[in-house]
Formats: C-alpha cells, structure tokens, sequence
C-alpha cells in the first residue's frame, strides 16, 4: 500500500509554521530561531495525524475486500483511493468512521499523557497534537460529501433505500448545506455581530469552503450518473462469446459464427485477447493451415476480464470503472471464472444514451 506526501503538502507545513512560530517565538524568546523548529514539530504531528486518518480507511477498506490503491497527504490534508466496488452500506460506513475514531483515539492519548509532559516545548506539543486529533476528528464527521460523515449519511441512505445512487446525491447536498453552514459561522455570525473577521480567516474559510462545495457538487453528479446505470440490465450490452484455445490454428476458428465472438483464452481459460477478422483475412491461404490465433489475435490489456457477480448495479459499475482505467474498447465478463461474453465500450455508450434519451453518437 503506497503512501505518498504530496508536495503540497509542504505548503500547509509552511502556513502551520507561520501561524504558530511567532506565538511560540513570543512565549519563549530564548528559543529564538529555534520556535520556528518547534513550528514544523507542530506540522509533523498533523501530518501524523492525517497519515493515520487515511491509513484506518486503507486498513478497514482492505479488510472488507477491496484494493487500496494508495493513502496521501496534501494541502487540503489527504485521501486514500480504493476500489470501492462490491461494497455494502455496513462497509462503506466502517470505512469512513475509522478515520475520525483513530483521531479521537489519538487526541485522547494524548490528552491522557498531557499532565505528565514536562511543561515548556513537550507539553504545548502534546496539548497541540490532542487538539489537532479532536479537531480532525469533528470536523470529518460534518455530514455531508466530501467528508467522512458525508460517506455515513450515503451509508445511511443506502441502507433505508436500497439506492446507492440516492445516498450519494442525498450526502452531496447534505455536503453543500455544511458548506453553507461553515460559511455562516465563520464570517456571517461575526460581521452580524459587528466584528470585523480577519483577512487570513476569510481566506481559509473560503479555500476549504469551495474545496467541500466541489467534492459535494461532484458526488451529486456522480450519483446522479449511477442512478442511470441502475436503469440497463447488464445483459442488454454483453454479447454471447465463445472460448478459442490460443494453440488452435486459423482453420479451427470461423470468427463469423453465429454463436458467440470468438476470445481466445490460456490453458486455464482465462482471455487474452480478441480475434479479428480483418487479421485473419489478411493471412495468405497457402500459411492459414499452418499459423496460429496467437499470430492474428488483438491482446487486450490485464485488467481487461471483469468478473460478474449478479448484482446489476455493481457489475455495471465495474464495467464502467474498467472501461475507464483500461481506456480499452471491448471487455471480456465472466460468471464464476467463466467466460461469458463480451461487452463493447461503443454498445455501452449507445445504451446509456438511449436510457437517457440522447441521439446517438456517430
């Protein structure tokens, strides 16, 4: 599981630095240059406590069976990607609590520890490191996309409804309502008051805000996209196909049969590749006895073969993600490590644009 600090991440070190070296430089002048060391100690603690955010997702998310890409940190704090296909809404809630429960453990640790720091430079890090962790922890469980508690409200949502769908745009909206909220809090409710909010608040308040506004907006888009896929059977775009050994010859293969487009498969049956007819016509009738289906037949990428596991939801969106991370144009389906058939990018797309009531494409 790779684990990877961005390199903007150096910006949210440089801006901790800034904000808590002059008060530490302030409290201690003995230190001198030294409290702005004491600065980036304050940054590590935070990068700990984002990296062990992200790490209790990648740990829980592998745990229930899906494949964890990486786990990273920048300067809007960090993310871990994962295949969150096959899910169910009892996993995708454990994924998402993990994270504030390892900062709320963290901070309480650390608060447990506190009164025995010796006091100076070691208890205000300590102090700092249990308030960072609580503050983590509250702020992720805000309800609503991109946040953690965002992920437990489509949870939720998917659970009573059976949607996956109408959980992810529920969350995003409920994402946009925080926005609105955060926005109030921290320069409506002062400048009502009469207070004058200073610069570096606003500027923060709106980075984060609009950071939150777009994953919101994507997540309802991206509901709003899984809501038409819930709509086609997957049966509808997956061609019958029959296996060809890729030992067999040019004559052993009719690739106009009617039944079934011809995949040619190893020895355990597992497809390689796509035969073409172009390729095959193209072989002079003096070598066709002689030259193999590995001579004319198309590879297709590894990850081209998409298992089905029954679900027509979920298969189709691992159709969908597969197609976008092979950038392939057909893909191989099997049933129980079967071969099954064969499903063609250009097929899906007419599909889903008849569901939605587009022309076709040309």
């Amino acid at each position: 599981m790779p684990v990877y600090v961005g390199s903007s991440w150096l910006i949210l070190a440089v801006v901790v630095i800034a904000l808590v070296g002059p008060g530490i430089a302030a409290d201690r002048p003995d230190l001198g240059a030294l409290a702005y060391g004491v600065g980036a100690l304050y940054a590590v603690g935070l990068l700990v406590a984002v990296l062990v955010h992200e790490a209790a997702h990648a740990v829980v998310a592998r745990g229930v069976g899906h494949r964890v890409h990486a786990v990273v940190a920048d300067i809007w704090g960090g993310h871990t990607t994962y295949d969150p296909s096959r899910g169910t809404p009892g996993s995708a809630a454990a994924i998402a609590v993990v994270g504030p429960l390892s900062n709320l453990v963290l901070g309480l640790l650390a608060w447990g520890v506190h009164p025995f720091a010796p006091e100076g430079v070691p208890s205000g890090l300590l102090g700092a490191f249990a308030f960072v962790n609580v503050l983590l922890a509250a702020f992720n469980l805000l309800p609503g996309l991109p946040l953690d508690g965002g992920q437990l409200v489509e949870a939720a949502v998917w659970r009573l409804t059976g949607s996956r769908p109408r959980g992810r745009v529920v969350a995003g909206w409920c994402g946009r309502a925080v926005v609105v909220v955060v926005v109030v809090w921290a320069i409506g409710l002062p400048l009502l008051s009469g207070a004058r909010p200073d610069l570096f608040r606003v500027v923060w308040t709106v980075l984060i805000c609009a950071f939150l506004w777009q994953g919101a907006t994507a997540a309802i888009a991206a509901g709003q996209s899984l809501g038409v896929l819930a709509r086609l059977d997957p049966a509808r775009v997956i061609r019958p196909a029959r296996a060809v050994s890729e030992r067999a010859v040019l004559p052993d293969v009719d690739p106009q049969a009617a039944h079934g487009v011809p995949v040619v498969v190893d020895a355990l049956g597992r497809p390689l590749a796509l035969l073409s007819a172009a390729a095959m016509d193209g072989v002079p009738a003096e070598l066709r006895e002689r030259t193999p289906v590995s001579a004319v037949m198309a590879r297709q990428p590894s990850e081209w073969v998409v298992p089905l596991e029954g679900d027509p939801e979920e298969d189709l969106i691992a159709l969908v993600r597969t197609f976008q991370d092979t950038r392939a144009s057909h893909l191989a389906v099997t049933r129980g490590g079967v071969l099954a058939g064969v499903v063609s990018v250009h097929e899906l797309g007419a599909a889903l644009d008849e569901i939605q009531g587009r022309p076709p494409r040309p």
